[in-house]
């Protein structure tokens, strides 16, 4: 007769099969064919620890080079990463869903590329698993799991610390009596941004590139933002209005002596004015006005010429179909709350849902506020975790009706018994 211990494992083996099937069957429509991951020109500042990079993709690029075992790392971790975090939230409907987004274009593309945006959205989606499992049960691996996690995606990009508090917050008030390590992970979070996001930043022209960007191509381009910004002190300097729409003119030098009043801006006020202005309720409009725009699959020709891709990849229809309109979206907070109140009980999920909504909300903000310069790239991440948003609401139905099922079902066994 088997052993119980064996046949407990056996069982709980045989409850992951489906994920492994799913993540296997993503990987072969997705594996890449052989060829060297494409290279641009903010690559070598990753393949060579420079310019302030955060550590995780220089660190990542040390191991694998940019030869045909890199697009097969990348891709590897990515449909694992996202097939997991769809099977935390809904089983294996979630994990199907979250494959389907993991081997569409603007997902998938970046697997093939040297730069930070493979790496943000595989351990996004690592997150977001990581902190579900742990919410659900505190061990030290999941605990040891969620912090490596959380670590190596706030080192990614800075902008991705946004990401992390809220869900620390879902942790923190689930898992209250662990507060220490969950602050002492939260806190090494926030000495990578810190460290990575202020105190080297301010040390390279990152901020005055990003910042130019703002201006020229989106302050100076609506009337309201232009009246506002004048207001705040940008200076009437004739060379930079006649940019008004360009894009990366920091790099001009010929601009840049042209624009003296500008410059003298850049450096010394611009960034004190930018951060009260973020400050306000303005930027939270414009972004809403926006969302949906920047939300929608962007144009990637420039980041696809020369790739092989699977012919899977091409077709966007799944992508596009599960853009939901902000107005609708933001909504989506209704459907936890509504599963606690009218079951009346809490459940970690619904906290995480809650948090994970305003999460997303959080790093859009950021990121769009952050750089006007290619968009198309910087809000693949916001938009596929905007697309799991679904998922993660209807984790909260599942669960919550579940529970009921199995609360019934234990009350008829014991009318049974006393029958």
């Amino acid at each position: 007769m088997p052993n119980p211990t064996v046949r407990a494992d056996r069982n709980r083996l045989r409850q992951w099969l489906p994920l492994v099937a799913v993540a296997a069957t993503a990987l072969a429509l997705s594996f890449p064919s052989p060829q060297v991951a494409k290279i641009f020109p903010d690559s070598v500042t990753y393949l060579h620890w420079s310019e302030g990079r955060p550590p995780t993709v220089p660190l990542f690029y040390l191991v694998f080079r940019p030869d045909a075992p890199i697009n097969i790392a990348q891709t590897v971790l990515s449909m694992v990463a996202w097939t997991t975090m769809g099977w935390m939230l809904l089983g294996l409907v979630g994990a199907i869903y979250a494959a389907m987004l993991a081997v569409s274009l603007p997902v998938l593309l970046w697997n093939l590329s040297v730069l930070s945006e493979s790496l943000g959205l595989t351990f996004g989606a690592a997150l977001c698993a990581a902190t579900v499992a742990l919410g659900r049960q505190w061990t030290r691996p999941r605990f040891a799991l969620w912090a490596a996690c959380a670590v190596l995606f706030t080192g990614v990009r800075v902008e991705n610390f946004l990401f992390v508090p809220p869900l620390c917050a879902a942790l923190l008030l689930w898992h209250r009596a662990r507060w220490l390590p969950l602050l002492s992970v939260g806190a090494a979070t926030a000495l990578l941004f810190l460290v990575f996001g202020v105190i080297l930043d301010r040390g390279t022209d990152h901020w005055q590139n990003r910042m130019t960007n703002v201006v020229l191509t989106r302050v100076l381009q609506d009337p309201e933002l232009t009246i506002e910004f004048f207001a705040r002190g940008l200076p009437r300097d004739e060379g930079m209005l006649a940019a008004r729409g360009q894009m990366l003119k920091y790099y001009d030098t010929e601009w840049r002596n042209r624009t003296p009043a500008f410059q003298h801006w850049l450096d010394d006020e611009s960034r004190p004015v930018y951060m009260r202005w973020l400050t306000t309720l303005m930027p939270h409009r414009k972004l809403i006005a926006w969302m949906d725009s920047i939300m929608h699959r962007g144009q990637y020709d420039y980041y696809t010429g020369g790739l092989h891709l699977p012919a899977i990849t091409m077709d966007a229809r799944m992508y596009d179909a599960t853009q939901i309109p902000f107005v609708y979206w933001r909504w989506m907070a209704v459907v936890p709350v509504a599963c606690a109140v009218l079951t009346l009980s809490v459940r970690f999920i619904d906290l995480f849902g809650l948090a994970y909504l305003i999460a997303v909300y959080v790093l859009t903000f950021g990121v769009y506020h952050g750089d006007s310069g290619e968009l198309d790239r910087h809000m693949v991440l916001v938009a596929a975790l905007y697309r799991m948003a679904p998922i993660v609401v209807l984790a909260s139905v599942w669960e919550h009706a579940h529970a009921l099922w199995q609360r019934w079902r234990n009350g008829a066994r014991e009318e049974d018994v006393t029958a």
